[in-house]
């Protein structure tokens, strides 16, 4: 049979057509570095991916969406991290990221592990989409400009954006000044929006309308109790300004209300604190911010985040007349004529804790202090001669796991805790401050579980940790004593009085029958707990007016403090529930409207 020629002809050049397109993409292929880029000849995998990275309270959830040659998207999804601390980071880092295409990109201060977790799950999605990561991450070229000076002038100008700055803004300005607050970190709220916020108060007319009886003198006799268990030979507490802040307390708990926008969920005790005297917000001491920082905006006052603080100005006879700051445009002089340092106490600065309380330095990981918290005020004031007071020391919040899974059991009076030499040192059901202050004079300190149905749910958590040089395991006393490498016979001892004690309903800790569980199921878990910190006390001497002192007593001019920056005169080591918030407020509220007046009569 003749075969058409013409048709074979077009069949040829069709499969040498063919050939050349598969040669050409295979060539194409071929020039990109990255395997799993074979589909595209762009930079990523078009396509929507996610990826969860560790952040500050837990998990953080990330949403990435890229066509061939961009991101196009980044979205946090999923996140428990602290509402108003993390706020700046989850809005502005994905918003970098897709405008300047890439991840070499500074931490928003003071949210710097979410931030750190946005980026890390943002990269794995890179990598998922066959992008290269090493690129993005390397910084743009720009041209350096020169950092410029600016002045400004003001009234009252304050260091700090916590609960005591605000306040100190909204009263100072309630008075007639012209206010500035600077904060160094990305967002306001310090100390105070990672509290529960609640305030106490001996008094106030909110617990007057629930038919709650309170007094000073009931409050007193409670903190001269609490005390009583520290340091023997502090000087402090001043007796005689604890009673005052406690008048003064009651007036800013109203004042919150009526000037500030702030509302009180409800009026209770806590704990082992059964006197109604603590006033709750609605949510949490974030709201106390929300509500001051939506008043100070309504007032139009100025408030400079990312703004640090750096110098106190002084004439040449030693009077604060200002204060040298920094940002990301430069050097900011603000002339003013009274400075009030509000910037907090010193938990989160090494450099501090190794000078005043080196025993905590080793736990400062697990501080729930604000990160902004180290001590800037502080020193600043320190340089100009003020005095500070003596023998610092934390604020306790009770102890805490480096396993995250054990945070649940941090506030379980139930629980059994030895110290190193296998022996209880404790009523567990105490005060959380004093549990702080026990803990941390101990070597090491193990929370004991045994395996009942009620510790199910715990015990499961871990078993992927596990081995954790956190957790020691047993299937008897004897073995779990040996994985602690304690005594064996002061452990077996300990936990078989522990449990006849619980028998009978009388603990030699005299620890309350109704939180006395037995521990006798194997196998055994024993957990590695450590003092908390939230704050400090300490900071520079104050008068009654909260103006700063030099240690002959004079006042340094134009100069105040409030807050952990001035706190020490309260306490002698134990914290009482519900007044460093208060504390924080009123010590901020006063020394706002002592600025203001004196700025009105010209002193």
């Amino acid at each position: 049979m003749k075969m058409n020629l013409k048709r074979v002809g077009f069949v040829l050049l069709g499969l040498v057509l063919i050939l050349s397109v598969v040669a050409c993409s295979k060539s194409a292929s071929d020039t990109n570095s990255n395997s799993d880029a074979a589909e595209t000849s762009g930079k990523y995998k078009a396509g929507t991916y996610t990826a969860t990275a560790a952040g500050n309270n837990g998990d953080v959830t990330v949403e990435v969406v890229f066509d061939e040659n961009s991101i196009v998207s980044v979205t946090v999804k999923e996140n428990s991290e602290t509402k108003g601390l993390s706020d700046k980071a989850i809005e502005r880092i994905p918003l970098q990221i897709v405008e300047g295409q890439t991840l070499a990109l500074d931490v928003v201060s003071g949210a710097s592990n979410s931030s750190k977790a946005i980026l890390a799950a943002v990269e794995d999605c890179v990598k998922q989409a066959g992008g290269d990561v090493d690129a993005l991450k390397v910084a743009a070229v720009t041209e350096d400009k020169p950092l410029k000076e600016s002045e400004l002038t003001t009234d009252v100008v304050i260091i700090g954006g916590g609960g005591t700055g605000l306040a100190a803004a909204g009263s100072a300005f309630e008075n007639g000044a012209k206010v500035i607050v600077l904060e160094k970190l990305a967002n306001l709220g310090g100390s105070t929006a990672l509290s529960g916020g609640a305030i106490a108060a001996p008094g106030t007319r909110f617990q007057k309308e629930l038919g709650i009886e309170d007094s000073p003198e009931s409050w007193l006799e409670l903190w001269k109790e609490r005390q009583s268990t520290s340091n023997p030979d502090s000087k402090y507490p001043d007796y005689d300004r604890v009673l005052t802040f406690m008048d003064d307390a009651v007036d800013t708990t109203h004042w919150l209300v009526d000037n500030m926008n702030h509302k009180y969920r409800s009026v209770e005790g806590f704990g082992v604190d059964p006197v109604a005297r603590l006033h709750f917000p609605e949510v949490s001491g974030a709201s106390i911010i929300e509500n001051m920082e939506k008043t100070l905006n309504d007032k139009g006052i100025d408030i400079l985040t990312e703004t640090k603080a750096t110098e106190l100005i002084t004439d040449d006879k030693g009077d604060v007349i200002g204060v040298k700051a920094e940002n990301a445009e430069g050097i900011l002089i603000i002339h003013a004529k009274k400075v009030i340092i509000a910037s907090g106490g010193f938990a989160k600065s090494e450099e501090l804790m190794k000078r005043f309380l080196p025993e905590f330095v080793e736990d400062m990981d697990i501080s729930a202090a604000s990160a902004g918290s180290t001590g800037d005020g502080i020193i600043m004031a320190e340089k100009l001669g003020a005095a500070l007071y003596e023998d610092p020391w934390i604020i306790g919040l009770g102890m805490a796991s480096r396993v995250p899974e054990l945070r649940v059991l941090e506030w379980d009076p139930t629980k059994v805790l030895v110290n190193e030499k296998g022996e209880r040192f404790m009523n567990e059901n105490s005060h959380y401050a004093i549990v702080t202050n026990k803990v941390a004079v101990n070597e090491q300190v193990w929370m004991l579980v045994d395996s009942s149905e009620a510790n199910a749910a715990v015990i499961k958590s871990i078993e992927g940790q596990l081995p954790n040089d956190e957790i020691a395991v047993g299937q008897t006393m004897k073995e779990l004593a040996a994985a602690m490498q304690v005594p064996e016979a002061a452990l077996v001892k300990t936990m078989e009085t522990f449990n006849a004690g619980v028998a009978s309903g009388k603990d030699a800790f005299e620890k309350e029958a109704t939180t006395l569980v037995a521990v006798d199921k194997g196998p055994f878990y024993a957990f590695k707990f450590n003092p908390r910190t939230m704050g400090t006390f300490g900071g520079v001497k104050v008068d009654e007016n909260y103006r700063v002192l030099k240690e002959d007593g004079s006042v340094i001019n134009n100069l105040y403090a409030g807050g952990e920056a001035a706190n020490r005169y309260l306490y002698n080591q134990v914290y009482m529930t519900g007044s460093a918030v208060q504390y924080a407020l009123t010590s901020g509220r006063l020394s706002g409207e002592h600025a203001a007046k004196a700025v009105a009569e010209g002193k």
